[in-house]
């Protein structure tokens, strides 16, 4: 086995296997394969060892420009076609790999005499030292698995435009390495020294690059989040006060009619005492029509389904909108008048959330709508809603409901920073053709 692997043809077949593996690496970690090669990750694994068996095959042809070629290929090609091209990071970190490898490669070449070896476009791979390629596949596997670990995975146009100025170090390294390998394989004199040095230098270079590259992104992504930090709460403070205002006329209209309930109240003492002197003297007719204007004259009184008037509010307007919609509501809370959290963000909490069943509900027919809305007070409070839906919600990759129509998710965010702002937890539960929120408040 030492002695087969002692053959440099086997060690570069060998090499060209672990390269290709790396190319899958880089190719993995910065894109998304397609949809069709998702569902066949077979038509994926033949690819690859197809690109392996070009790649092997031809690098064993002997012919540098063949050999470069082929290298570029065994990494586009296979990128192109199996994955989803959404961003050139994978793109500029495989620039920096190949200068760095490329300058590595051409010193190893002239360190160990393999250069001389050199006629035209003809390399003779007899005279090349498996110890040295092994060491250069070692090399090359730490290269990638370290950009791929330190590289950004941040899919974003801006950082995508602020990553392709940086390509100008690897790129500019090739090319003088090129230049200058073609330039001392036409020369007689050969400073191996100098070579190495100026290689070396240039691996340093564009690691210092690419480290400069993250640092860079880290601090663009780290402002940009700031930046997207201030726009959400901004927005949901808007919406925060928009929801406010909201609740408040609601408050009001309620306040209104208890008022004229407590008024009605008052005088209905006079009320049934002139009722009942029209009875006793036997005016029927006008008695009744007496009663008549009462009736039309007396406000709907408001239902009691918590003692906290605020959400009390909030709830019977909601039931009250979801009644004439023809959905089955049953309602069981216990919400104390006092609470230790904000009651108008409560309330306006608890209304987004029964806002957004009640649309649910109205996709479904009439006979199977239903919300049912659960509240329990001991050390926190526990809040329960049901609703039926026509299909089963799709969640986030955080558990949260998501639309992509536009101005839909406003009463999504508006409940999250309540949830942020209160320390709160919150539970969506998507069932088929039921959803459920369930939360732990204060």
């Amino acid at each position: 086995m030492i002695e087969f692997l002692k053959d440099p043809r086997v060690t570069l077949v060998f090499i060209d296997a672990v390269l290709v593996y790396l190319f899958y690496c880089l190719h993995h970690t910065f894109y998304s394969k397609k949809n069709w090669f998702k569902e066949r990750k077979w038509a994926a694994a033949l690819v690859y060892v197809l690109m392996f068996i070009a790649y092997a095959s031809l690098n064993l042809l002997e012919i540098v420009t063949l050999n470069m070629a082929i290298t570029l290929a065994s990494y586009f090609l296979p990128l192109f076609i199996i994955y989803k091209v959404d961003n050139i990071r994978g793109i500029v970190y495989y620039a920096f790999f190949m200068a760095i490898m490329i300058s590595l490669e051409t010193a190893e070449a002239f360190l160990m005499g393999n250069l001389e070896s050199v006629e035209g476009n003809k390399t003779n791979i007899d005279e090349m030292s498996p110890v040295a390629l092994m060491l250069l596949a070692l090399l090359e596997f730490i290269a990638i698995k370290a950009i791929c670990y330190f590289g950004s995975k941040e899919k974003d146009r801006y950082i995508d435009r602020a990553s392709i100025p940086f390509m100008i170090a690897p790129v500019f390294s090739v090319v003088i390495i090129m230049v200058d390998t073609i330039r001392v394989a036409n020369s007689d004199y050969l400073n191996v020294h100098q070579f190495t040095e100026m290689a070396v230098i240039l691996t340093v270079l564009n690691i210092l690059f690419f480290i400069i590259l993250e640092k860079y992104t880290y601090s663009i992504k780290k402002e940009m989040e700031l930046k997207q930090s201030e726009l959400q709460l901004k927005s949901d403070a808007d919406i925060m006060e928009i929801a406010t205002n909201n609740m408040r006329e609601r408050l009001a209209t309620s306040e209104v009619i208890m008022q004229q309930d407590r008024a009605m109240r008052h005088d209905r003492r006079h009320f049934e005492a002139l009722l009942m002197s029209l009875l006793e003297s036997e005016k029927y007719e006008e008695a009744r029509q007496c009663l008549s204007e009462r009736l039309s004259q007396e406000p709907h009184s408001m239902k009691r389904y918590c003692e906290n008037t605020t959400v009390n509010a909030a709830i019977a307007h909601y039931v009250s909108v979801a009644e004439k919609q023809r959905i089955k509501v049953n309602v069981a809370t216990n919400i104390p008048f006092k609470i230790y959290v904000d009651e108008m963000q409560l309330a306006i909490t608890i209304s987004n959330l029964l806002e957004n069943a009640i649309h649910a509900c109205e996709k479904v027919p009439e006979e199977n709508r239903f919300i049912e809305i659960t509240a329990k007070y001991k050390s926190q409070l526990l809040l329960e809603i049901t609703n039926s839906c026509d299909k089963k919600v799709e969640l986030d990759e955080n558990g949260h409901p998501f639309s992509t129509a536009e101005d839909h998710g406003i009463g999504t965010r508006s409940v999250l920073a309540f949830v942020n702002q209160t320390g709160s937890e919150i539970r969506y539960i998507a069932e088929d053709k039921v959803f459920k929120v369930r939360m732990i408040i204060g």
